[in-house]
């Protein structure tokens, strides 16, 4: 199964189980920085912008970024990003909201018992107290795991690139503004029948038990340190060749639904700024219904940097 939930969704980088850090360092003393991930220029003859492919996690050699994306980043007026990651009091809303049952349900009373007793030995494995997490639906308990198991594998919450985006701007008086929203998009988990919710969830288990899991996702990751074009091509063709219920719902739902809304608001900042920088999940840049391509259809002229 291929899963990128950690390209989709910039409010799963709240999430910290407080992992211990083990991912190497940025080298010292490089003579180049390499691109990462990938960068457009999108122009409407007046006005021009970057366009950049985050990730929604981190890892301490990430950074910095090549010298092109600083330097926008150091002079841009506004980031645009799918969600602010400051922004915690509309994702705690949006989590109360839509991620959690009301007060005395819990999850394990939403399971069958068979995916009751895998869940619970899933948490024991993880190191995951039952009672921290019981109050989670469990769409919300799948991606929860899931941000989890990138943490043990280096990837971490708290370096994610989109808060290293947002804190480059910020530190000279940029603007920082939302594509999205939280509630936006934690309400399209709130299309998933009680059914489909735990079918998401027993994916997930199913994902979290695959050997092949860390490849997948070091895989994904080193595509993005690497601009790798061909690499998020072949992500996106495994999970179109994936029809588990979790992967389905991801590529449907969570991308195609999603980028023609990235797209109108790229196009909207392009028209109110120049300069501008707008980053959002590198899949959401992908294939044949791409933000790229929906803003090459309305006329915008669109170039691939790297």
């Amino acid at each position: 199964m291929q899963r990128v939930i950690i390209v989709s969704l910039t409010w799963l980088s709240c999430f910290n189980f407080s992992l211990p850090a083990h991912a190497a360092t940025a080298a010292e003393g490089q003579s180049s920085i390499p691109p990462r991930g990938a960068l457009y220029q999108v122009s409407d003859g007046r006005h021009s912008l970057l366009l950049f492919g985050t990730i929604h996690v981190g890892a301490p050699d990430f950074y910095p970024l090549e010298p092109r994306l600083t330097r926008a980043l150091s002079a841009a007026p506004v980031l645009a990003l799918e969600l602010d990651p400051d922004n915690g009091a509309a994702m705690q809303n949006a989590v109360q909201r839509y991620a959690l049952y009301p007060d005395g349900q819990r999850i394990q009373d939403h399971l069958d018992p068979a995916l009751a007793q895998r869940t619970i030995a899933t948490l024991e494995r993880m190191g995951l107290p039952l009672q921290a997490v019981q109050h989670m639906r469990p769409w919300m308990l799948a991606m929860a795991l899931t941000v989890q198991e990138y943490g043990r594998h280096g990837y971490r919450t708290d370096l994610a690139v989109d808060s290293h985006l947002a804190n480059a701007v910020r530190a000279h008086g940029g603007k920082v503004v939302e594509l999205e929203s939280a509630d936006r998009q934690m309400s399209l988990f709130s299309q998933l029948t009680e059914a489909q919710q735990a079918e998401f969830l027993a994916d997930t288990l199913r994902e979290l038990d695959d050997a092949a899991l860390s490849r997948k996702l070091d895989l994904l990751v080193t595509a993005w340190r690497h601009a790798d074009s061909a690499g998020f091509a072949t992500a996106l063709k495994d999970m179109r060749q994936d029809d588990s219920f979790a992967t389905r719902f991801t590529l449907k739902t969570l991308l195609q639904q999603r980028n023609p809304g990235l797209a109108k608001g790229v196009a909207d900042l392009l028209r109110q700024h120049d300069g501008a920088v707008a980053a959002i999940g590198i899949l959401h840049l992908v294939g044949p219904d791409s933000v790229p391509l929906l803003l090459k259809k309305t006329g915008l002229q669109v170039k691939q940097l790297y």
